[in-house]
């Protein structure tokens, strides 16, 4: 798989419309977080995340020689600071409800993409650590794999 596939599926879930409390989230890539930990917009998705994008497994099968490569995203959901309010307890029925909306969205956002599996979509309410914050909010990692054609030698 290209980096440039890698792009694409990143591109393919930051755009998805994920809801929070009714309004969708909007997406903050890497590339555009300026000094973002000091005035961040809450709530925000940040996608990759600095160490949020892994090869996991890659190999090469013998009888075809195709290639296959799983790689991992994650996908970070800021709500606020930790220490607002009564912390997750406020939030936790929101929080599940935004893990089973992104789901739901990338389930449709999916049957567009052939050329690569999905084998795995996971979240977790937490207190999520960022820069040097922590924020209530929520982690989603996307696992999906692509096998490369075999060379044509």
């Amino acid at each position: 798989m290209s980096y440039s596939s890698v792009a694409d599926i990143i591109e393919l879930l930051a755009g998805l419309a994920v809801q929070y409390d009714s309004a969708v989230v909007p997406v903050q890539r890497l590339s555009t977080q300026a000094n973002w930990s000091d005035a961040a917009q809450l709530p925000v998705r940040i996608i990759p995340v600095l160490g949020g994008l892994r090869l996991v497994e890659g190999g090469v099968y013998t009888p075809t020689r195709a290639t296959r490569a799983v790689w991992e995203i994650d996908d970070l959901f800021l709500v606020r600071d930790v220490g607002m309010g009564r912390g997750v307890a406020d939030t936790a029925t929101a929080l599940v409800d935004y893990i089973e909306d992104y789901v739901a969205q990338l389930r449709f956002a999916w049957l567009a993409r052939g050329d690569v599996q999905l084998t795995n979509v996971s979240g977790i309410v937490d207190v999520v650590r960022y820069g040097e914050r922590a924020y209530e909010g929520v982690a989603m990692t996307t696992r999906f794999a692509h096998l490369v054609r075999a060379p044509s030698v």
